[in-house]
Order: structure tokens, then sequence, then C-alpha cells
């Protein structure tokens, strides 16, 4: 009987060590208090705009007293406080600054070149983003500027094109793309000044969208290889690369290099970590369109964030 007994308390231990254990996997994963921003473009015919997904329902964001004209590419700063993005509002592709309720739209640089993709400084001070050198055709450089549209500094300056920019949390850093080593597109950092530039991906396809994760410890980019987009995390010294969705093991993604193709990886794709580290939404290819998907940072548990009609894009994953 007492052996009976010892072998009832035992499974009773085991069941109540599994509840716990998926309890606590279900709370690590549970999403229900956040808001991912991205670019939705539902019918071709449409303009683009920028709408938030809080696990639950899409709300859409608009300007106040403003008609779409395209937003896309949000980013939210740590603070909460603002947005930023690129609009058509200010005459061509400009970047732009709210309140985070649509309130107070300005044009973060007075140049009359095109710019986007902006991201915040951790400290809520700087934006990042990339600027055409003539109009809308020239070489793409990146460029940091204060909130209020002062201070505004050239980092890159080379014959070869620099976009996708985004700090480090600790500021010290910046990620960007660029094509500077060769034809294709790669995974670079450089100090916060523009300097001591390195190329940590040092590979012959094309490559996109680096984030960084919360800690500063990983990047997170997609990439093309062996015929397909993947996405992957690398430490910012090169080190340490993983490939988290293996979509060649599955044949899906597959991702033809062409002109077009790559032009689209460079302007509609893109990655954002949790704020708690855990997880990264990003883009991939879906019967013929553009649709976000999350993954843990370790490969598992992949995916589609949310249902609609047309492509979806450029995500930022705010707090």
């Amino acid at each position: 009987m007492k052996s009976l007994k010892k072998i009832s308390l035992w499974l009773l231990a085991i069941v109540f060590s599994m509840s716990t254990s998926i309890e606590s996997n279900a709370q690590s994963s549970n999403n229900s208090d956040y808001k991912i921003y991205f670019t939705l473009r539902e019918k071709p015919e449409q303009n683009a705009r920028i709408v938030s997904y809080d696990g639950k329902e899409l709300k859409k964001f608009t300007p106040e007293g403003k008609s779409s004209r395209g937003e896309n590419s949000p980013s939210v700063s740590p603070n909460g406080k603002w947005i930023t993005f690129n609009t058509y509002h200010f005459g061509g592709w400009k970047t732009a600054i709210a309140n985070i309720d649509g309130t107070n739209i300005r044009q973060v640089s007075k140049s009359g070149n095109y710019s986007g993709v902006p991201s915040f400084s951790k400290d809520n001070k700087w934006i990042i983003f990339y600027e055409h050198e003539n109009g809308r055709m020239g070489m793409r450089n990146v460029f940091k500027i204060k909130v209020d549209g002062t201070g505004k500094k050239q980092l890159t300056q080379n014959s070869k094109h620099h976009y996708f920019p985004s700090f480090s949390p600790d500021g010290s850093k910046i990620s960007f793309l660029s094509s500077r080593d060769g034809g294709n597109y790669e995974v670079f950092v450089m100090d916060s000044d523009g300097s001591n530039i390195t190329n940590i991906t040092k590979h012959g396809n094309h490559e996109s969208s680096p984030s960084w994760s919360p800690d500063g410890k990983r990047i997170a980019f997609l990439s093309i290889r062996n015929g397909f987009l993947n996405l992957y995390t690398i430490n910012p010294d090169g080190t340490n690369l993983k490939n988290l969705t293996k979509n060649e093991e599955k044949n899906f993604n597959s991702f033809p290099q062409t002109a077009d193709s790559v032009d689209e990886l460079s302007y509609l794709y893109g990655t954002s970590w949790s704020p708690d580290g855990k997880s990264i939404v990003f883009v991939q290819k879906k019967e013929d369109n553009l649709k976000l998907f999350t993954i843990n940072a370790d490969g598992t548990n992949l995916r589609e964030l949310v249902s609609s009609s047309g492509n979806q894009y450029k995500p930022f994953w705010a707090k």
C-alpha cells in the first residue's frame, strides 16, 4: 500500500511539474501586452498605410488632418511618445515624426532629397535614417538628427549605397546595409560617430533588414542563401551565425535574385525584436504576398502574425 501511495504521489508530482512547465511556456509566448506597427497595402491600387496590431485587432494610424499618402516604415520611440515613418506629404518620400496619436506631424530633415526607413535611439534623442544625395536618384547615405530637427550629421560617405540603419540599445553602435564591399548588400556595424565600419556578414548574396536584440548581443537580418530567403541572427562582431527559419529544408520562400526582387527586398522586407528579446517579427512571402511571421529567438514556434488581404511589410515591435 505504501508503495502504491508513493507511486501515486510521484505521478502527481510529474503532472504538476508538466502543467507548471506548460503554463510557464504559455506565459513566455503570450504577446497580449504589445503592439506591432507595420505597413499594410491591401490592394495594388490603394496607398499603403500604417496599422498596429495588439494581438486582437488592427488599428489604423493616421496623421491628424492628413489624408493617406502612402505612410510606411513606422518606428516608435522607446518612451512611446512619438512615431517616425516615411510619407509623401512633404513632396516626395520624406522622413516624418508625429505624436503617437498622429498629432503634430512634421518633416524631420528639411532637405529636399528623398529619405526613409527611420528609427529612434534608445535615449529618445536621435532619429537615424538614410537620405539620397541628389533628389531621389543619388547614392543613399546614413544620417542622424535630433528629434527636434537640429544637429543633422552624415555618418557614411562612399560611392556605394548605405541604408536601413538602427542604433544598438546602448547607442554606441549602428547597424546598416551597404554595397560598399561589392555589388551585393551586406550587414555592417559602425560606431555611432560613423567610424570603425565593419562588414559582419561577408557573404556573396543579398541581405536586408538588420535589427538589434534588446540586450545588444544579437542582430537579426534576412539573407538569400542557397536560393532561399531566411531569417538569421549573428553576434555584432560577425560570429555565431544562426539560420532560424531553414526554409530550404521545407522548400518554402525560394527567392530568385532579380533586379526587381532585390529592390523589393530592400524596401519592403523587415525584422524587429520583441521588447523582451524572446521573439522576432519578420517578413516572408506567402502565396505571392508579403506576410508577417513571428518566431522565437531560438528558431522555434514559427507562426503567421495576422490574417489580412494584400501585403504586410516593415514591422516594428513596440512596448
